[in-house]
């Protein structure tokens, strides 16, 4: 079962799982599609007034986007 979590894992394919592996699972661009769609369904929610979001947390979302977009930037420049 671990050598199958393992291979799964292993995103560059060379048979060791790294740091490397597991930071590109992390810093991937569906993390921030993901954050945009909360702000933006959120964002429409609240003009709606169909719930209150207070807008920090818009900006954290925002934020977070924004650090992983660089995170992704930075590890393609690097290759």
């Amino acid at each position: 079962m671990r050598k199958k979590i393992e291979a799964w894992l292993d995103m560059n394919d060379d048979g060791e799982l790294t740091i490397g592996d597991l930071s590109s699972i992390v810093v991937r661009h569906e993390w921030m599609l993901i954050a945009g769609i909360f702000i933006f369904i959120g964002a429409i929610g609240n003009v709606m007034e169909w719930w209150g979001i207070d807008s920090d947390a818009f900006w954290a979302a925002a934020g977070l986007a924004a650090i992983l977009e660089y995170m992704e930037d930075m590890r393609r420049r690097i290759r």
